[in-house]
């Protein structure tokens, strides 16, 4: 084993630990890569803004044949399905499935609903067609279905048109989010977005916690670490690797934060942009910079909790083949506090989401999310904050006992009890 460097003079950590971040960070930011996935963050965002609006007017001009063996449900079908902007034709009710089903074939039409003789009483209605797996298209169909045929009901059970129209005038229902702090906003479209939060912190955290781990990897096999541990010492060189690649990592979460802002927040404008109403899609709940600031917090804090725990594997292993099964675990922990983004979304001011958010293995990934649904308070959050940075440092200085030993050493895995005594070094 090489023999552990000479102390230099007071500061020389600090600078050595710098000297490592700079060259790390240089390299991540230098990347074509990078550049080009922090770039296309804005169109991503957009894209974003754009699908519920999309996504309601998708199934606009569908060409759909209607086969009604009742002889009482094409008319206000086509009638309606034409106010929805598609295109329907009545056909002959003696036509086969497999003629339409032809005609689907060969494009000249989307689909064709199927209409049965006792579709009044208890005959199943189907829609088959190239777009049938569209959301939309089910739930307009379903919706006009069902309000044609409970029509046709009312009629021959000789209800008054009045008191018909009454009866079957459309529901308007919306579920909204709020814990009463904010202007209320489609709880879909709420949870979506912390949804989103969420997933953006982990693939973040995952990201450049594993290039921490895959650095190490590849200097112990090219034997370059034999050299700078012989320069510089391997606590700076692990500080070093953490802090550039995290400040690569910063950078990129912070683009993509900062155009998500924006863009939820010039909306309407974007909207109509592309020829969309605003009011096509679901109201979006407000991101504020202090959601912005507390994602960026709480990523940074996430990010040198497991890149800690990375580079302690990367120590301890010889290749990327061994490097699969020892990350196993870090990686569950991880995969179990994505898991909870159910349990905060259903009630982010519930017992369950309050502990799942102090918990420092979970709490850089619900957290944020949490926070923008109002399910926390300022207080909660520093509480978070202060758990989590305490129990960074604590990680950090077992990840640089275990790393200070283990980057020298070749062959076989540690045992646990070796573990163990290298933590005691």
């Amino acid at each position: 084993m090489t023999a552990p460097p000479t102390p230099g003079p007071p500061g020389s950590g600090v600078r050595e630990m710098l000297v490592i971040a700079r060259r790390e960070f240089v390299e991540r930011v230098r990347s074509t890569w990078f550049v080009v996935v922090t770039l296309l963050a804005p169109f991503g965002m957009v894209g974003i803004v754009l699908v519920s609006a999309l996504f309601l007017s998708g199934a606009e001009g569908a060409r759909v044949e209607i086969v009604d063996r009742t002889g009482q449900l094409a008319r206000p079908l086509a009638e309606a399905l034409t106010l929805a902007k598609w295109r329907p034709e009545i056909i002959d009710p003696g036509t086969s499935d497999a003629t339409e089903l032809a005609r689907i074939r060969d494009k000249q039409i989307n689909g064709f609903l199927s209409i049965p003789p006792d579709a009044l009483d208890s005959g199943q209605i189907v829609y088959r067609g190239d777009n049938g797996s569209s959301q939309i298209v089910q739930i307009v169909l379903r919706q006009v279905v069902q309000l044609v045929v409970q029509a046709a009901r009312g009629v021959r059970a000789q209800i008054p048109e009045d008191r018909l129209a009454q009866v079957l005038r459309p529901i308007q229902f919306e579920a909204q989010h709020t814990t009463g702090k904010a202007e209320a906003a489609s709880g879909q479209a709420s949870f979506f977005l912390g949804y989103a939060l969420a997933y953006v912190v982990l693939l973040a955290i995952m990201l450049y916690a594993v290039a921490v781990m895959r650095s190490v990897v590849q200097e112990k096999t090219s034997r370059v670490m034999e050299l700078m541990v012989a320069t510089v010492k391997p606590r700076s060189l692990m500080a070093g690797k953490i802090l550039g690649v995290g400040t690569a990592g910063l950078v990129q979460v912070a683009v993509w934060l900062i155009m998500g802002l924006i863009t939820l927040t010039y909306r309407d404008q974007l909207l109509a942009l592309f020829g969309k109403s605003a009011s096509l899609g679901p109201a979006l709940p407000s991101m504020t910079p202090a959601d912005v600031a507390v994602a960026l917090a709480f990523f940074l804090l996430g990010y040198f909790f497991y890149a800690s725990m990375y580079a302690a594997v990367g120590a301890m292993v010889s290749s990327e083949q061994d490097t699969q099964q020892v990350q196993m675990p870090i990686m569950v922990l991880l995969l179990v506090g994505f898991a909870g983004v159910t349990a905060v979304g259903s009630d982010p001011r519930g017992v369950t989401s309050a502990v799942m958010t102090i918990v420092p293995f979970w709490s850089a990934l619900l957290m944020p999310m949490r926070f923008l649904l109002g399910g926390a308070g300022p207080g909660e959050v520093a509480l978070s904050l202060i758990v989590l940075a305490v129990s960074t440092v604590l990680v950090a200085r077992a990840a640089a006992k275990i790393y200070r030993v283990g980057v020298l050493m070749y062959g076989k895995r540690p045992s646990l009890s070796e573990l163990v005594r290298w933590l005691r070094y």
